[in-house]
């Protein structure tokens, strides 16, 4: 009889498997929390923390107050979309307040730069993923997969799985629906700005390469996602710039 103790679990078998994107474990969310309570503290002070988090308070207030119908759409994502993208907002109407709001997205950037290359990694359980048994790769994409068909709501996508390459199509993005339904269409790049500092740190232990060339947010129709095995990856594909100068034009 095979010893349990021994075996080596199935992808399929991790906790997130399956889940949406906005699924992470609690300890993961503690862990971002820190990272970004320090990115605050350093920009503004410990004592500057205080009136920074009341006026993020008072703008997640505001927001719901304000933009009702934008907050009915929101709720019908449930999940911790519904406590995350006011609270979003507050940040950056937060940091706005203080180095005017045409700084205020490059701040934000940055902070979420930094969370995301500890989120990214527990979004995918990377460190339980790389002991599953089984081909690391052909895991990293299977868990991508299911985690992105669990996501419908917010990212509608179709994926092509193929031996060296993980296709993934995104045509409806709720980042984008929820940044111009509340007026802050700033937000809109937030998740893509993340990937670019969050699938880095990982490409190795999935032995992956990542390649965006376009998002809905930055002008495109789509999302294209392209993870090749690391090797395989054509010097033809790119990943969409890392700076972004905001055009208002670009949801209009």
């Amino acid at each position: 009889m095979e010893n349990s103790a021994l075996r080596r679990k199935k992808v399929e078998e991790l906790s997130l498997y399956g889940k949406p994107l906005t699924g992470l474990e609690k300890e993961a969310v503690k862990e971002q929390e820190k990272i970004f309570m320090a990115e605050i503290k350093k920009r503004y002070g410990f004592f500057g923390r205080i009136p920074f988090f009341i006026d993020v308070f008072l703008e997640q207030r505001r927001t719901k107050k304000n933009y009702p119908e934008a907050y009915a759409q929101l709720q019908k994502f449930g999940g911790q979309a519904v406590k995350e993208f006011p609270f979003l907002i507050g940040i950056f109407k937060a940091i706005a307040k203080r180095e005017g709001r045409e700084n205020a997205y490059p701040v934000l950037k940055d902070m979420f730069q930094k969370v995301a290359s500890t989120s990214q990694r527990a979004m995918y359980q990377v460190d339980e993923l790389v002991e599953c048994e089984g081909d690391v790769f052909d895991n990293f994409k299977k868990f991508h997969i299911a985690m992105f068909e669990a996501s419908q709501d917010l990212f509608h996508n179709t994926n092509t799985n193929e031996n060296d390459k993980l296709t993934s199509i995104v045509d409806k993005c709720a980042n984008v629906e929820m940044a111009n339904a509340f007026d802050v269409p700033e937000l809109a790049p937030i998740g893509c700005d993340s990937d670019l500092a969050g699938y880095p740190p990982i490409s190795d232990d999935v032995n992956m390469e990542f390649r965006r060339p376009c998002t809905i947010a930055k002008g495109s129709d789509e999302c294209k996602f392209l993870f090749y095995r690391k090797g395989t990856a054509p010097d033809t594909e790119e990943v969409e710039g890392q700076d972004v100068k905001w055009d208002d034009s670009l949801n209009k």
